[in-house]
């Protein structure tokens, strides 16, 4: 992740140890992602059920970069607003 958004020059890292709660995040997301994919099992392949235990590590393992970076962005949204690029970017 960039130290300085390349738009507007903002500082995506305001001190160490910020993105610290975007684990408990990604935790979250891993959670709610289970939940719906445990529910679309059920209802939908219910007697195939062995195969939501066989699928879901490698589900998870490819989602991680995908969850890593929601939980950081979504974080970060959080605590720093957007500012106007126009006011902020001289050219």
């Amino acid at each position: 992740m960039n130290k300085k958004c390349p738009n507007c020059g903002e500082n995506l890292v305001p001190e160490p140890g910020f993105y610290q709660g975007a684990l408990y995040m990604s935790y979250a997301f891993y959670v709610i992602f289970m939940l719906i994919y445990f529910f679309i099992f059920v209802n939908f392949f219910g007697e195939y059920l062995d195969y939501f235990l066989y699928s879901i590590i490698p589900v998870l393992i490819l989602l991680t970069p995908y969850f890593y970076r929601l939980a950081r962005r979504s974080w970060l949204a959080i605590f720093i607003s957007p500012q106007d690029v126009s006011i902020t970017h001289k050219h």
